[in-house]
Order: structure tokens, then sequence, then C-alpha cells
């Protein structure tokens, strides 16, 4: 109900109907009737004018980029659409790191001294990477650089390293992409993208690029052909991969099926962390076309995440579109469950040093008191 101020009698509400119209910073007051005969009032920040005041609307504005604003606040629900998934001050940072790869890598056949091709026990040919400068896999971060910085007490160690793959037919519609991060400083180390490779023969690279780079871990997309490469990695005797965890829980228990299990760019929980991780700068891009990339992704009229020039297709259709941006968060996401080094080397004091005196009485004294225990 609402009233007549000039003879107090209610006025039935059959309708939607405005009883303070909205603003730019308000969505006003509006009455509706419900089925079950009651009238339900949407209420702003007009409702509470003394907890809303205009300074604090300023700085919540202030502090979000206008269609979060809108959609938040004035419940546009269609204010993002259009709008970028990562915004330009994130990607400023990484096209200061942007670089030219410090060599190029391919993969062929290997051959004897006779110029046979050699071949294995199931005669398919022997393959290995070289360097050439057309290959497909940039490299940007070599695999026996030192770690930039190591634990105490370490004298040296290799870094780890985790590797993303996004798989597409293999037809020339979209890229099948790899990228290759290191753990220790999540930066970027390799990228490969080629609309040509058959999503079996991309895991046989997959597969010769993660041993390239120390045994990486690798996250490959489960569904659709993602399934093909994974079998492509096993069959080539390559099981170092990424097991997805349950969601949804307070502890994410390992299962059994191997890669990504969502294949959705749009999944919150992939993009998600990947958005945190470039707002805060915890990662570091080297490749112009990952970066690139990244600007082309917007929100749909939904909310949801599409690459733009696929905005217009229907979800089947987007999700079947490969890319190096969720290869990254891919790599990311391994990373996450990686080590930051590998094969590490404790530090051995001099023989007749006084730090290896110490340590072989502290030795003496760990011995007396296992033996007492």
């Amino acid at each position: 109900m609402r009233f007549n101020l000039l003879s107090n009698t209610p006025i039935p509400i059959t309708k939607p109907t405005v009883l303070i119209p909205p603003n730019n910073i308000d969505i006003g007051l509006t009455a509706r009737p419900n089925r079950n005969g009651f009238v339900a009032v949407d209420l702003g920040m007009g409702a509470d004018p003394e907890t809303f005041t205009s300074a604090l609307v300023a700085s919540e504005r202030a502090g979000m980029p206008s269609w979060r604003f809108r959609k938040e606040y004035l419940r546009d629900w269609e204010a993002q659409s259009g709008q970028p998934v990562f915004e330009a001050e994130w990607l400023d940072w990484q096209r200061l790191r942007e670089r030219e790869p410090l060599y190029c890598l391919d993969v062929r056949d290997q051959c004897d001294l006779e110029g046979e091709v050699m071949r294995r026990d199931d005669g398919q040919p022997i393959r290995e990477l070289h360097k050439t400068p057309r290959g497909r896999i940039r490299v940007f971060v070599d695999p026996s650089d030192s770690p930039a910085s190591l634990p105490a007490g370490i004298a040296g160690g290799r870094r780890s390293f985790a590797m993303g793959i996004d798989v597409s037919e293999g037809v020339g519609s979209s890229d099948s992409t790899i990228v290759v991060m290191a753990s220790d400083t999540k930066e970027q180390a390799a990228a490969f993208n080629c609309n040509r490779t058959h999503p079996g023969e991309l895991g046989r690279i997959a597969a010769l690029l993660a041993r390239y780079y120390g045994d990486a871990l690798v996250c490959p997309v489960r569904k659709m052909h993602g399934i093909t490469t994974i079998r492509a990695m096993v069959d080539d005797g390559y099981t170092r991969i990424w097991r997805h965890a349950a969601a949804g829980r307070l502890v994410e228990l390992e299962s059994s099926e191997l890669g990504w299990k969502k294949g959705e760019s749009s999944d919150e929980l992939l993009f998600g962390r990947w958005g945190d991780a470039l707002q805060n700068d915890w990662c570091k891009l080297h490749d112009m076309e990952t970066v690139r990339q990244h600007t082309q992704y917007i929100y749909d009229e939904l909310g949801r995440i599409v690459f733009q020039s696929l905005s217009s297709l229907p979800l089947e259709a987007r999700a079947r579109h490969g890319d190096l941006v969720v290869a990254a968060a891919l790599a990311y996401r391994a990373c996450l469950d990686l080590g930051l080094y590998r094969m590490l080397q404790p530090y051995e004091a001099p023989e007749g040093s006084l730090a290896a005196r110490r340590a072989a009485r502290k030795a003496r004294r760990r011995k007396a008191q296992l033996q007492e225990w």
C-alpha cells in the first residue's frame, strides 16, 4: 500500500510504482506487488542517508570502475557488458617487461650418423627440440638459469617450472597454446601458439618441452580435445600432470582426474586467481602476444568472461577457443601447487673450519639425545 498524503488513505499497489525517482547515485524507491499479496520495496542508498553520505558515495564510486559502481550500487546488471576483464593499469606493468625471446625452439626427428630417422620400439620416430630462428616455441627464460635467490643454508639448486596448455581442434579456427612459467618468480619462461597443431601432436610437443624444463608440472585443459592431448602425453611416457582437486571445500582433495576439469575461460576458479595475480603484480609476462591477448577479454551481457571476437558465438563455440591467456592462467595455477626449487644442494662448510666443527658437535649432541630416548 501507499498513502495519499492529503487524505491519509491507502492506495493499492497493483503494478511496479516509482515512489522516489532514481538519480545518478541512487536507485530511488520502487514498490512492486508480489504474488503472495505483499508489496516489496526496492531500497537503495537513499533509504539510509545518514550512512550513505555524499562523501561516502563519492569515495565508493572513486574506488571502482564506473561499470562496477553501476552494477553493485545502482543494480544495473548489464553495466559491465563490453568492459575489459583485465584493467589497463594491470597490463601496464607487464608491457614494461615485454622483450624479444632469447631463442626459439621447434621439433624435429632424431637421425643417426647415416641420416636415417631413429625410431622407438613401436615404430614412432624419436623426436627432439632444437634451436631454430623460425621456431614456434619462444623461450624467454632458459631452464639452466640459476634461481634469483635460494633459502638460507642452500648452496645451489635449479628452478621449478609449471606449464599450462589450452587446446583447440588444430584446423585453423583458433590457437592451441602452451605457456611455461617459473615457480619461484611466476615469470613467463616460454610460449607456443599454433592453429594447425593437432591435439595429439600438441601433447607430444608438450611432453618434450616439459622435459626440457626439468620435468615441469603440466596443467592442461581436460574438456573436449584436451583429453586427446593428455592421452598423447601419457602414451609418450610423461605423467607429471596436474590433477584436478575437488572445489568448494575447506580442504581441496586430490582426485584421479588429470588436467583442469573445466575448460571455459569464465571459470572464476581459473580467471579469478589469474586476474588477482595481474592486479597485484605477482607475475611477470615477457611475450608481447600474450600481453596483447589479455586486452581482448570482455564481459558479455550476462557477466561471463568471453574473448571479444567470440562474444556473439554460442557458449559451446567459445569453449573450443584456445589462447595464451588461458594457458598462462593454467600455468600460474600449477605454480601454486609446485615447490619453488628442485635439486637443492645444502651448503657444506670446508673440513676443519669453525663452521664444520660446530656442525660436528651439533650432530654428536643430537645422536646422544636420540640414544637417551
